[in-house]
């Protein structure tokens, strides 16, 4: 068996222990506090087990331990949430727990393929080390795991009161269930684009303008993005009304917007600065129509 393999079964393991503590702590403050609702509940459970997984980077010296969990958190706490509480599947739950899962399979494949092993960890994660190595206990902590632990949870608030409602299938529940499906499968056209290009320009450095990404600079993340949305017109069309559950997709959308996409590209234009022509000729996110020029620039990936 590989290294790769061997480190992939133990961030397993670290996995079903972070998920054990994490459902132990539900189980004991449900029981000590009988709250009126589950939701904080599920949150303090899944901080926890985020704990667990900070715990484990720290002894591994391995920030990247803590990538998988935003695609493997969301169905085993949704999975979780239908057994507890014994929810009924119809088929619109059906529906919503098939476009997580295909959400979470596709992005924690994607993980796994590109995963090397506990030698090497994102980029973004060492370049905060390298910005300031004393504070990085607390940025691993609050930055690089909490932070995302916390925005994937708003957005899964709607999907739990979603599967408690039950609610019976109709055409804008559907439109977000279809919504789900497409953009995974964005996601996995855009990542597999990607990769076939770099096969085929191993030595050397082209810009991929081909396929989804002669039309979006980031069309991985505007899946990403269409997945939370999808998500929450599931949540709209059990409701059908307005209420802060819409912030859940718009800190999503902001996270990529003015954080993820602006690190990334300041990152490519500090090496290659005919970047800046791609810019200017591709839409940041939602694939649009291009602006032609001459200038053909250098792109890494997303």
């Amino acid at each position: 068996m590989s290294k790769k393999y061997q480190t992939m079964i133990w961030i397993f393991l670290i996995y079903i222990v972070a998920f054990a503590i994490g459902g132990l702590t539900f189980f004991y403050l449900i029981d000590l506090l009988n709250p009126a609702s589950y939701i904080p509940v599920l949150l303090i459970g899944n901080v926890v087990a985020t704990l667990v997984v900070w715990l484990f980077t720290l002894l591994l010296k391995n920030a990247s331990v803590y990538d998988p969990y935003w695609s493997v958190a969301p169905p085993v706490i949704l999975v979780f949430v239908i057994i507890y509480l014994n929810i009924t599947i119809n088929l619109s739950n059906f529906l919503l727990i098939v476009g997580m899962m295909i959400w979470s399979v596709r992005l924690t494949y994607n993980w796994a393929r590109n995963w090397t092993g506990f030698g090497e960890q994102d980029w973004r994660y060492t370049m905060l080390y390298q910005k300031s190595p004393k504070l990085f206990f607390f940025t691993n902590l609050f930055g690089i795991q909490l932070m995302p632990t916390m925005i994937v949870f708003i957005q899964l608030i709607g999907a739990v009161y979603f599967l408690i409602q039950t609610p019976a299938i109709n055409p804008i529940i559907a439109l977000g269930a279809l919504m789900m499906v497409a953009a995974a499968l964005i996601q996995y056209v855009a990542d597999q684009q990607m990769k076939n290009f770099k096969e085929r320009h191993q030595i050397e450095k082209r810009c991929i303008e081909e396929g989804l990404w002669k039309y979006s600079r980031h069309p991985n993340y505007f899946g990403e993005v269409m997945v939370w949305w999808g998500l929450y017109i599931m949540y709209f069309g059990s409701t059908l009304k307005l209420d802060l559950i819409i912030l859940a997709p718009l800190a999503m959308t902001a996270l990529f917007l003015f954080i993820s996409i602006p690190m990334m590209e300041k990152k490519i234009l500090k090496t290659r600065p005919e970047y800046a022509s791609y810019q200017e000729r591709v839409s940041m996110l939602i694939p649009f129509l291009r602006k032609e020029n001459e200038e053909q620039p250098v792109q890494e990936n997303s």
